[in-house]
Formats: structure tokens, sequence, C-alpha cells
């Protein structure tokens, strides 16, 4: 019985040329396994590697290119490898690169071209990678905006937040800025049309209630001397009343 084992990764190499993706291809010579096919890149993973690490080291190797950004094809590429007797599924990745790089072949290639969509379904002999070819044209046709969706984090790239994280900030924002611009309009409505206090008339005003505090605390000594001197016929009302 085949085991299930997830150790290969395709990727396949694509640049944006007047509107229109293209992907390199790289042709095998006649002398190694699958002669004088046309073959995106594929790799065995190593136990010390991630998938976007084995991917971005197959072609470094298969054609000298740095890869500038991953992308996920959304797409796992699934087959029988008879040499091992197990059914592979292989992560597909999409990856840009410098297009005006000098390609530098490995010793099982004899030759790459860059190809339209429609031309390298043409060329690829499996009908997984004929279908990886056209589902990643549509992905990366639709939009800058929308690519991005799928675009894969590089290890030396700086920490990027979720899609998620991203749409509760945005979320978040939008109320803050909905309760600032409530309190505004409260303040405004409350205020009424009152226009606000010149300098004079402020100092006006503060004079007035100071002196109005003068009047009411002098008031209040007049009755408590009249109720409390020798004489007077008046009596405290803030002490309970005795019999006498």
């Amino acid at each position: 019985m085949p085991e299930i084992v997830s150790d290969i990764v395709d990727v396949y190499v694509f640049r944006r040329l007047n509107a229109r993706v293209q992907f390199l291809l790289l042709q095998r010579r006649a002398n190694v396994p699958l002669g004088n096919t046309w073959q995106s890149f594929h790799t065995q993973v190593q136990g010390f590697e991630t998938t976007i690490d084995a991917g971005r080291r197959a072609v470094r190797e298969l054609a000298g290119l740095n890869v500038s950004e991953v992308y996920s094809a959304d797409y796992i590429n699934e087959f029988f490898d008879d040499t091992r007797d197990v059914v592979v599924l292989a992560p597909v990745l999409a990856v840009n690169v410098n297009p005006q790089a000098p390609v530098s072949l490995g010793p099982e290639l004899k030759e790459c071209a860059w190809w339209d969509t429609n031309q390298a379904i043409a060329r690829l002999p499996f009908a997984g990678q004929r279908w990886a070819v056209r589902h990643i044209n549509e992905l990366m046709s639709a939009g800058l905006a929308e690519s991005q969706l799928y675009r894969l984090q590089l290890p030396e790239e700086p920490r990027l937040s979720s899609r998620s994280v991203l749409e509760e900030d945005a979320a978040a924002t939008a109320i803050d800025e909905s309760e600032d611009e409530l309190a505004v309009e409260d303040i405004i409505q409350d205020s009424g049309d009152v226009p606000p206090l010149e300098d004079e008339d402020l100092n006006q005003s503060l004079v007035q209630e100071h002196n109005l505090a003068d009047i009411e605390n002098d008031e209040r000594i007049s009755e408590v001397e009249s109720t409390d001197l020798p004489g007077r016929t008046g009596r405290r009302t803030d002490v309970p009343i005795r019999d006498e």
C-alpha cells in the first residue's frame, strides 16, 4: 500500500509583461529522466528546510536566480511516484525574480524561455502542471491588490500582520473616529448659539461672582453675630432648643 508523503515543492517563476503573465520554463537535456521536456522548478524538501526555503534553493540552483517575492498558488499538486511507491502531495508556489537577471542553467538543463500562459500550457507534459499554470495566471492577473492576498512572507522580511488583524484594527479605528465626531457634535449642540466670552467679558463675570460671594458671606456673619451677642433677642437656629 503506497504511503502519502509531502516532501516535494513545485515552483513556477512568473513575471508580468504588458499586463500579461509569463512563465519561465526549463527544458531538460535528452540524457536525463524526462529528457527534452519543458518543466517548471521542482525539488525535494530537505529535513532542515521550510517549503519556501526549498523553493528558493531550487530556483537558485537550476537557474541561478534569486527570488524576490513568493506567493501561494492556492493549489496542491497530487501525483504518484512509482520509483518510491508513494503518493506525493506537493505544495505549489509562484515566485517573482528580476526578469532582467541573467539565467545560469543547471547541468541537467539545456534551454530556458519565458512563455505566455497558453504557450507554457502547450509545452508542459503533465495535467497537474498545466492546471497550476492556469490557476496562477488567474490569481496574478486579478490585480496587484488581489494578488497580494496570496503573498507569503520571506524569512528575512519584517513580520507582517495577518489579514484578520488588519481588518480588526481598521474596524476599531473607524469606531474611535465615529465616537470622536459624535462627541464634538454633542458639544456643539449643547452650547447652542451662545457666543464665546471675550477676555474683558470673562474678567467682568469673574468680578461679579466674587462680589456676590462676598455679599453672601457678610450676610451669614451678620446673622451669626445677631444671635450670639448678649442682650439680643434672636435665637440660633442651628442648635437644638432646650426647655428652660
